[in-house]
């Protein structure tokens, strides 16, 4: 079987050889960069191997996609690095390497099917009735955790029943009557109490981290992922006593907390200098900035460092706004701004001071964007609000959503200054026309569904989304308000976030472990780029060369910043340079 498959191998390699030889000699290396190229061999047919090569000493990996068998590796930084290849059931050895400034090197992989003690630390993948069994339960789970958190979310959990009865509790606000993210009127008190036995019996501390087997693999193209190359950077690690193990951040519930004893990357953002900047909601939660020409990264720590915070966003002077998802006290968020030539924290304004939203109601800030004024948008996804900074005056006002507790989400702009937002449970998108305070409602054919995040298409108008838990794309044609939705043709589709480029949308998909699928809009088809790591992506952004920046929000091990370049050798610059408005 081997022989044979070597023998397609050299078939493969030869159109291979060609196409790399067509490209090289216009692929320009980027100066202090070295390149890798290579063949894998396997006793087993395989297509698109993801090859990594992990730099510890930088805290960074680069992973490549094989063609036929062949790989190529571009603009990796001088250091050692650790080398290996993996697919479905298959793996090889790790290789040690070092690469200098300027060369170029070649390592050939070999690899072999995973043996138990290789795939010990994997967790047990089974089929989803055998996950969830029958019961009285199920249901329950299905329509709340389910619903929103996906599949996999309560089997990679082991906890008892009072961590159970503490989360159901934080999931339906406690004491709040709007309820968090399940809502009184979605679960009677009947069906807590049946959830929370249902949990204890399948997920408690006797069980094992498992997820649900996926039986139909994303159709990935070969073609597609030639010179396709992931970077990933990866957040500084806190030294003992500091940061995420300083015990005054302790968050309730230990290291099972909600990113409690870890660092989470969420939302990244461009600025013009070619950096990155996103937030950190680990405890003490923070701002970070990349270089991604260095890789070195800085940290900033909120001003309130114990209040939770979701996204921020660059405005055109190059300030950077952080809304705070809960404020210290939880009652009283602000809007923070920093400025990163000084690196201080400048001004801050109270959300919602004519307190438009209800008292007893919890107010959560999320979502963040900027009109062509300079004027701030910034939707509650709890307390049902879209709150505006006026630059002129320097005042906040907020405005209620029609849908009661549609928990607004994600939140544009376009290009007449009108305000998209999307309704988490509204399960419709939503038109804020500044001029007349006024809201505009759509619901799309397929509902209800969870909608996360939205985008406006390239021409400045067509609104883009995602049914977050019907795994559909979805598209407004706001003259019209006529939808039309796209089948997602993978097993379990969760469409994230979104971003155009001329023909193309982009969008991250957390359904299967996470990956970025392009959408040619024209011909309807769907290009799969599958990520270096099993995490969520829950926003993406475009730069002025087409490299995709994420960060893996869901990794426990490497949180940080990720960027996929899906052609390596037309990049000139490592800058995360944004597209010209």
């Amino acid at each position: 079987m081997k022989t044979k498959t070597l023998v397609f191998s050299w078939v493969a390699l030869l159109a291979v050889a060609l196409l790399t030889a067509a490209t090289s000699a216009k692929a320009a290396p980027l100066p202090g960069t070295a390149a890798v190229s290579g063949t894998v061999e396997s006793p087993q047919p395989f297509k698109a191997a993801q090859v990594y090569f992990r730099n510890n000493a930088k805290r960074m990996l680069y992973m490549v996609y094989t063609v036929g068998g062949h790989y190529q590796a571009m603009q990796l930084f001088p250091g050692e690095y650790e080398v290996s290849v993996k697919t479905k059931g298959q793996q090889s050895d790790v290789q040690k390497l070092t690469l200098a400034s300027g060369q170029t090197a070649t390592v050939n992989l070999s690899m072999h099917p995973a043996t138990a003690a290789e795939r010990a630390g994997n967790v047990q993948e089974l089929k989803y009735d055998e996950i969830y069994p029958p019961g009285p339960g199920k249901a329950v789970a299905e329509k709340t955790c389910v619903y929103c958190h996906g599949q996999n979310f309560l089997p990679a959990r082991q906890w008892d029943e009072a961590k159970w009865d503490d989360a159901i509790t934080k999931m339906t606000g406690r004491e709040s009557e709007q309820g968090l993210m399940i809502r009184p009127n979605e679960m009677s008190p009947q069906e807590r109490a049946v959830l929370l036995e249902y949990l204890v019996a399948n997920f408690g501390p006797d069980s094992k981290p498992r997820a649900v087997k996926v039986e139909i693999d994303p159709p990935v193209d070969e073609a597609n992922l030639a010179k396709a190359e992931y970077i990933e950077y990866y957040f500084n690690v806190d030294p003992p006593g500091q940061g995420v193990n300083d015990p005054q951040y302790k968050r309730p519930g230990g290291t099972e907390g909600f990113a409690a004893g870890r660092r989470m990357g969420q939302d990244p953002q461009l600025d013009k200098d070619g950096n990155v900047w996103v937030t950190d909601r680990g405890y003490p939660t923070r701002i970070v900035k990349l270089d991604p020409r260095t890789g070195v990264s800085k940290d900033y720590l909120m001003p309130e460092p114990k209040a939770s915070l979701h996204d921020l966003n660059i405005d055109r002077y190059g300030v950077v706004w952080v809304p705070e998802n809960e404020g210290v006290p939880e009652t009283n968020p602000k809007l923070w701004q920093f400025d990163p030539k000084t690196e201080k924290w400048t001004q801050s304004f109270p959300f919602d001071p004519q307190k438009v939203i209800p008292d007893g109601t919890l107010k959560h800030p999320h979502s963040i964007d900027f009109d062509s004024r300079g004027n701030i948008y910034v939707s509650y996804i709890l307390g049902g609000g879209l709150s505006v900074w006026d630059r002129e005056t320097k005042k906040m006002s907020t405005y209620m959503i029609p849908t009661e507790n549609s928990f607004p989400y994600g939140v544009v702009t376009d290009k007449n200054d009108n305000v998209w937002i999307a309704e988490f449970h509204g399960s419709k998108l939503a038109k804020f026309d500044p001029k007349t305070k006024t809201f505009t409602e759509y619901e799309p054919p397929t509902h209800p569904a969870l909608i996360r995040r939205l985008t406006v298409g390239s021409d400045g108008l067509t609104i883009w989304s995602g049914l977050f838990s019907a795994g559909r794309l979805v598209k407004l044609d706001q003259t019209t308000g006529k939808f039309t939705e796209y089948k997602i043709p993978h097993q379990v589709s969760r469409p994230y976030d979104f971003t155009p480029q001329g023909k193309y949308l982009w969008f991250s998909d957390a359904g299967q472990g996470g990956t970025l699928i392009r959408f040619d809009t024209q011909a309807e088809t769907f290009a799969y780029f599958p990520a270096p790591q099993t995490a969520d992506m829950p926003k993406i952004r475009l730069t002025k060369e087409g490299a995709i920046w994420y960060s893996p929000r869901s990794s426990r091990d490497w949180p940080g910043l990720g960027v996929l370049y899906p052609d390596i050798t037309k990049i000139t610059t490592l800058a995360a340079i944004p597209p010209a408005k």
